[in-house]
């Protein structure tokens, strides 16, 4: 059976590091793969190579420079494959990346994208970081859960008229996936595919000299503007009640989680998740006894809220050595 095609999409500006995004690209052991690079730089940008290792390679020209949303929608209507993933041309892919998130998407076929983490670099090549992590619905409006690249998805989104929004300047790629989002579930692959410097780049959204505050707190302001009413739907689910709840916590403010916790236990008294905030509370408020009681109730149920489930595993750990 032959293997799906996966378009690797690369806005380039011509910069040097296109060499090494390529072969990049070229020691990936899917066998299955087209590159398609789009010249943002304009007429200047040159020619890459007709193939990427075993790979074929596309050159789309431009007479024009291109601003990052225009690259991709061109690359987007330039690709040809049934999965699709951006590459930076100063970023790379690790050597499993495209089999890594393929195999995913096969195992969960209810899933048009799957994503993983990324090992960050500095720009002299020293590790950072990983980042990357669970997609949370409820978080999509102010929180990257992974890099663009981290992430493969269904060509057929792009047929239902998903595209990149020339409004933005910077975070194009989280409006993209917030649309995507709306569309399909998304899969999670718990392991480091793909490698991105942080420092590098002028987009101001990354880290060090690659940091704009101001021009990202700008491309925020337009995100939530254009998706308030997602927002407003967001902000009344209960996992976002509850992880406020939780931070309310961590703030020592229990009184202003009080009546979010008891909302709640409310509307759903058997909630693992409004339990263990409940217990949560009582141990902030200092009253051990009623979170023992709340513990005893809980059993060994683990919430599915992360930040929750590790402040009551601790909790517990604590109660435990208390005897």
């Amino acid at each position: 059976m032959t293997a799906p095609l996966v378009s690797i999409l690369v806005r380039s500006v011509d910069r040097p590091t296109l060499a090494r995004a390529l072969a990049s690209v070229a020691a990936q052991d899917y066998p299955s793969i087209e590159v398609v690079v789009v010249a943002a730089a304009g007429a200047s940008h040159r020619p890459p190579p007709e193939r990427c290792g075993e790979f074929p390679v596309r050159f789309v020209p431009s007479r024009n420079p291109l601003k990052r949303a225009e690259a991709a929608n061109v690359a987007l209507e330039s690709a040809r494959g049934e999965w699709l993933n951006f590459l930076d041309d100063d970023d790379e892919l690790l050597p499993e990346h495209a089999s890594t998130l393929r195999a995913a998407l096969d195992a969960n076929p209810e899933a048009r994208l799957a994503h993983s983490r990324s090992e960050d670099h500095g720009v002299g090549g020293g590790f950072l970081r990983y980042h990357g992590g669970r997609f949370k619905p409820w978080r999509q409006l102010d929180t990257g859960f992974f890099h663009p690249h981290c992430a493969m998805f269904a060509s057929s989104l792009v047929d239902e008229d998903v595209r990149f929004d020339p409004r933005f300047e910077i975070l194009e790629d989280m409006d993209f996936f917030i649309q995507c989002a709306q569309r399909t579930p998304f899969v999670f692959v718990d392991r480091a595919t793909t490698r991105y410097y942080a420092d590098a780049g002028d987009s101001g959204a990354g880290l060090g000299a690659n940091r704009d505050d101001k021009r990202l707190g700008d491309a925020i302001g337009v995100l939530r503007s254009k998706w308030k009413n997602l927002e407003t739907k967001l902000q009344a689910t209960p996992e976002f009640r509850g992880e406020k709840a939780s931070w309310l916590l961590d703030q020592g403010r229990p009184g202003l989680a009080r009546p979010i916790i008891e909302e709640l236990l409310a509307e759903r008294p058997d909630s693992v998740d409004a339990l263990a905030l409940h217990a949560l509370w009582q141990i902030v408020r200092g009253d051990v006894e009623a979170a023992r009681q709340e513990l005893d109730r809980l059993g060994n149920a683990t919430p599915t809220l992360d930040d929750v489930a590790t402040r009551l595993t601790a909790v517990r750990m604590r109660m435990a050595a208390l005897g």
